[in-house]
């Protein structure tokens, strides 16, 4: 079997697949055929950080531009993300970036959820924004 030019992309985010590439100059790069290539979400992704802060659960003590990921994986309000790291020199660059790297003992510390713990039978979410509520689709 020859050589395939094609390869299918996954968001970093949530490492669903998000696309195709298409290119004979790169056909090194699809050995595995499939892989992150780059940093723009998927539209599911870019519409939860419009919602709020993707925060991703990382092993204790790993470091580096992609961490051993745990599996806890949540959007998180702005608001809440701003009280949480109120006093942090990276809440900034949260915010900016909209999706953050938490390690394990600060998840668990600050009460968020592990997967097991997730409800994914709700459908709809409420949200209040200044005095009104509205009611969203619920995507997990």
């Amino acid at each position: 079997m020859g050589k395939s030019y094609v390869g299918l992309t996954q968001c970093f985010y949530c490492g669903e697949d998000s696309g195709l590439v298409l290119d004979r100059r790169l056909w090194d790069t699809f050995e595995m055929h499939v892989g992150v290539i780059n940093m723009e979400p998927c539209s599911e992704c870019k519409n939860l950080m419009g919602l709020g802060i993707i925060m991703i659960s990382t092993r204790d003590g790993e470091s580096g531009s992609n961490p051993y990921r745990t599996g806890g994986w949540v959007v998180v309000k702005e608001e809440a993300v701003r009280r949480l790291f109120a006093h942090s020199p990276v809440l900034e660059d949260i915010l900016q970036k909209r999706w953050c790297f938490v390690e394990d003992s600060v998840w668990d510390a600050i009460g968020l959820p592990r997967e097991e713990e997730i409800d994914n039978t709700a459908t709809r979410c409420r949200e209040t924004k200044n005095g009104s509520e509205t009611e969203h689709p619920l995507s997990v």
